[in-house]
């Protein structure tokens, strides 16, 4: 009985998905249900009746959109008995399924052992399906590779040979069987064997091995525009056992991540990569564990900004590329052994095809990769700018502040000195800012710094530099003017400031200012102390201020006559 979130998801999923009637959805989940129940010589019978039903629908062809719709509910049928039909544990013969994604497994392999000991078991002392072994390892590489005509010619002199008692030969041979079928547009012959294959499978082995065998369908469907169907299928497979670290649900959390983006997310893409990447190695191949990887690196660099795990992943990536290019070798090394010479020449642009796609797979991603490292590093050096001026900017009032005289206006001052540029620095500070706190409260008070920040950017030039030197000091360095313009610029601004009407919640606050100046015509470049200038400028404010405030007082070492 199917649990209450799987029957939504037939229910809501692949009924609602399909433009097939619901009498012949009906009609069709009752024959899958006598399939399963039924002996060998009715499950024939049965279908023939389903691939009677099928084949005019869809023209008896498998590319049809027909065709797709029939297959996810023939599917969906399956799964409502097989999903809910545990295993008790893992068989041998589920476990070699595992072992095709390593396919040629020769002497060397460390799986040899165990797909010897498979074979044993089920066919005693006799050498024999060892070499046939071989030779169906062969026929599947063919057919993977799709050099359909060498793997025809391969399959009939195979075909004869295999006994269906004999199942991880038998099992090998129908997947070629399979592919063969596929494509030649075979739409009967391919559907009738679906359809015996996998109750013949739980007969054998159970309900692990009919599953696989479903999913090995979904997976070669061609799904054209329904690719929903296919998404909805394995969400159904994947609320069953995705808890599970077996075959059956790493292949199918490999095929939603393998979905396209407007099927699946790319946070539901890490998810499953994530995952994926914690099942035995045995389960995934070389070429899937570069992808998973290559995804985790693009999407920690692109997408997170976590530059230190999108590193990381991208060796593990390029790790796994490097194996993937020592398997396509191994392939053809295996083909070269065991093919005769005519046959090996019409694979080899088959292989040859492998090794272009895994090529061009390769250079595209990495430049992606590197476009998407070269995207961050601008963004970095954004951030770095941002935080740099952040760092030398005041948050109060927006103007530059006390770090910025160390870290970058020496360089300046001295740029300035060895042009022989005129320096003068002017310390201004607010009169009675402690009083205008204490009457007004500290929000009038920053409330005028701001105004004063305001101005103050608002007055000089562009080349001048404004700085908030501490509390209510404020000190600007003029470029390019003698003492003479300097007082005449800074008293117009301490008139400004006088006659500028302070308003904080309906009160006007009177602000005056004093400044004191420092200029040094003569400024040598291994002279270019700033403490000392500033110091010579907060001289002459403290003079100002001691003179009764509001005045702007000129550093006298610095003239040759005094301003008035």
């Amino acid at each position: 009985m199917t649990t209450a979130k799987n029957s939504h998801t037939l229910n809501g999923g692949i009924a609602a998905l399909v433009s097939v009637e619901p009498e012949t959805q009906a009609q069709l989940k009752q024959l899958v249900s006598g399939l399963i129940r039924a002996d060998e010589s009715q499950r024939l019978q049965i279908a023939d009746q389903v691939v009677g039903m099928v084949g005019p629908r869809c023209n008896y062809s498998i590319k049809t959109q027909v065709y797709s719709e029939f297959a996810a509910l023939i599917a969906d049928s399956f799964l409502s008995f097989f999903l809910e039909v545990r295993s008790a544990h893992e068989s041998e013969f589920f476990q070699f399924l595992s072992l095709l994604n390593h396919l040629p497994i020769t002497r060397e392999s460390p799986f040899y052992q165990r797909v010897a000991h498979n074979l044993v078991a089920q066919n005693g002392e006799d050498p024999s399906p060892l070499e046939i072994f071989n030779r169906l390892q062969m026929l599947y590489i063919l057919t993977e590779i799709k050099d359909y005509d060498n793997a025809a010619k391969l399959y009939e002199r195979l075909e004869s040979l295999v006994d269906q008692k004999q199942l991880t030969l038998w099992a090998l041979l129908t997947l070629c069987r399979a592919r063969l079928l596929r494509q030649a547009d075979a739409m009967e012959e391919l559907l009738r064997l679906h359809l015996m294959l996998i109750p013949q499978a739980y007969d054998v082995d159970g309900s692990d091995c009919s599953v696989n065998f479903i999913l090995r369908w979904i997976l070669a469907v061609n799904w054209n525009r329904q690719a929903g169907l296919k998404k909805a299928l394995l969400l159904r497979i994947s609320e069953c056992i995705g808890e599970l670290k077996n075959l059956n649900s790493a292949m199918v959390l490999y095929e939603l991540f393998s979905l396209e983006d407007r099927l699946v997310p790319s946070s539901d893409k890490s998810n499953y990569q994530k995952k994926l990447i914690k099942f035995p190695a045995t389960i995934l191949n070389v070429q899937q564990l570069h992808n998973l990887y290559f995804f985790a690196g693009y999407y920690h660099c692109g997408v997170l900004s976590h530059f230190a795990d999108s590193i990381q992943n991208y060796q593990y990536s390029n790790y796994f590329l490097h194996k993937s290019w020592e398997r396509l070798l191994s392939l053809s090394r295996y083909m070269r052994q065991y093919l005769e010479p005519e046959t090996y020449y019409h694979a080899m642009p088959f292989l040859d095809a492998r090794i272009q796609d895994l090529s061009n797979q390769v250079s595209l991603q990495n430049n992606a990769y590197v476009e998407s490292l070269q995207a961050n590093f601008h963004k970095i050096e954004e951030l770095y700018e941002r935080v740099g001026e952040l760092s030398l900017t005041d948050s109060l009032t927006g103007l530059r502040n006390r770090r910025f005289l160390s870290d970058n206006l020496f360089q300046v001052v001295v740029l300035a000195a060895r042009h022989r540029v005129p320096v003068c620095f002017s310390m201004m500070d607010i009169d009675f800012f402690k009083n205008t706190n204490d009457t007004f409260g500290h929000l009038a008070g920053d409330y005028i710094l701001k105004e004063l920040g305001r101005m103050l950017a608002g007055e000089f030039r562009k080349s001048d530099v404004v700085i908030r030197y501490g509390g209510e000091e404020f000190l600007v360095i003029l470029f390019d003017s003698d003492a003479e313009l300097s007082w005449q610029l800074m008293n117009e601004f301490r008139l400004k400031v006088q006659n500028n009407e302070f308003e904080f919640r309906g009160r006007l606050i009177p602000v005056t200012i004093s400044i004191g100046i420092a200029c040094d015509n003569n400024l040598e470049p291994q002279q270019a102390d700033l403490s000392k200038f500033i110091s010579r400028a907060d001289s002459a404010l403290y003079k100002a201020k001691a003179s009764g405030r509001n005045k702007v007082e000129v550093y006298q070492s610095a003239l040759s006559e005094i301003i008035p």
